[in-house]
């Protein structure tokens, strides 16, 4: 079995719970291990994070140990769904990718 990509969510902000519950329903080939930061201090110690550091954004850990954040780790994620890949197409072009980001950091203040 190989080895799964980690998202670390805020297990405590009801719309991130959520936002996981989906994607989790739709992670067919279970690709992920979703990790609630609150609740898995061991895996966010292996990350060399600090939990603050991991609550401030969207982190994912790849196969290979890298560190994706924020809109880029949403696209990565999007990717590995059927039905949400466009999403993660449309990142890659830069005046999409800028917006989504503005808007995600204005989310991020609000949470």
């Amino acid at each position: 079995m190989s080895k799964k990509i980690k998202v670390f969510y805020d297990g405590k902000c009801n719309v991130c719970k959520k936002e996981i519950d989906f994607y989790s329903k739709i992670d067919k080939e279970k690709s992920f291990d979703w990790v609630n930061i609150h609740k898995n201090k061991t895996k966010i110690n292996k990350t060399g994070l600090s939990k603050e550091e991991l609550l401030s954004i969207l982190h994912i850990q790849t196969q290979d140990g890298s560190i994706i954040k924020g809109v880029e780790a949403f696209g990565l994620m999007w990717s590995k769904f059927r039905y949400l890949k466009f999403l993660s197409f449309a990142l890659k072009f830069k005046p999409i990718n800028i917006f989504a980001s503005f808007l995600y950091k204005l989310w991020l203040r609000t949470r």
